[in-house]
């Protein structure tokens, strides 16, 4: 009975952590392949200053040895030897890294689990060391419940298959939206609306399938609708979610609205830098001249308020 409850918890150390890496290899997928992959790409492989290109590189290698080892701490091929050990390295470098995020006194997502489950260093420093330390305890106190086979060719084909899989089946990004030059002293929108800088300008920041972002578009629209002389002009930058122009939701998205505007569709790689990298859905930034008055975002503290808005209209006029 003794061996058995120790085969147990052997077990279920292998498959706690399993469960976590495959988790966290999927969740940088969320809510799409696409969306998810380059947001990991911008906000966090490009916040250490892997760019250039290679971070495409990083991502999906990144993404495939998660997913591997949280395979292969479940199969019987090299568990102590190799797989275990390679889990522990894996996981303090990710701690390393976390511990100078935590000094520095950074709280915002640390993108371990995507989007999906949003979770600070120190809360992703504390999983990683109680995961080596469960791990540790797995190759030393329980030892021998590990059944091992000696043979590599698992190891190297699954992984390698894996690997693989990464960079055929993840998406590269759209490529149906220009990022034209932007000349010093222009706003960085001038690219996608020449006019941007003349006058009360509202640029809005939507998914063509998010509820909220609809809702906001009709209430932009209502409030033009009842304010014709103090309203803006509404020019929209669409996240390209279905990387072919998401035509179809855009059609339904001003179908709700009632109304269409002005509108350019960005790839979730041009998007994302520009917008999703600080903010949330649905943005409203009203400039005049050019110049930044105010940018509503997400559903909470910052959404878009009508009342906030008019009132400086009417400051401004």
């Amino acid at each position: 009975m003794k061996n058995t409850n120790r085969t147990y918890i052997a077990w279920s150390i292998r498959i706690i952590v399993s469960i976590l890496f495959i988790l966290s290899a999927i969740a940088k997928l969320y809510p799409s392949p696409l969306m998810g992959i380059s947001s990991f790409e911008t906000k966090y492989l490009g916040a250490i200053g892997i760019d250039g290109g290679f971070e495409k590189v990083v991502s999906r290698l990144l993404i495939g040895f998660e997913f591997t080892l949280g395979i292969f701490l479940l199969l019987p091929f090299y568990v102590k030897k190799l797989v275990v050990p390679a889990t522990i390295l894996l996981l303090g470098a990710f701690s390393l890294h976390l511990g100078f995020q935590v000094l520095g006194g950074d709280s915002s997502n640390c993108g371990c689990f995507g989007e999906l489950i949003p979770m600070s260093p120190l809360e992703a420093l504390v999983k990683n060391i109680l995961s080596i330390g469960l791990l540790i305890m797995l190759i030393t106190m329980f030892k021998d419940e590990i059944r091992e086979k000696m043979n590599i060719h698992p190891v190297l084909y699954g992984g390698l298959s894996i690997g693989l899989i990464m960079f055929i089946s993840l998406p590269q990004g759209s490529s149906n939206v220009s990022g034209a030059s932007i000349q010093s002293g222009e706003s960085i929108y001038s690219q996608y609306f020449p006019d941007i800088e003349k006058g009360n300008k509202l640029v809005c920041f939507f998914s063509p399938t998010c509820e909220h972002c609809k809702a906001t578009g009709k209430e932009l629209y209502e409030l033009a609708q009842k304010y014709p002389g103090l309203m803006p002009e509404v020019k929209i930058l669409f996240m390209d979610e279905s990387d072919n122009g998401s035509k179809s939701e855009i059609e339904s998205f001003f179908k709700f609205v009632g109304h269409t505007s002005d509108y350019k569709v960005l790839s979730i790689e041009d998007f994302i830098p520009i917008f999703w990298n600080e903010k949330n859905f649905p943005g409203v930034r009203y400039s005049s001249s050019g110049e930044e008055r105010l940018f509503f975002d997400g559903t909470e503290d910052n959404e878009f308020d009508a009342q906030k808005l008019l009132n400086d209209l009417r400051r401004e006029n």
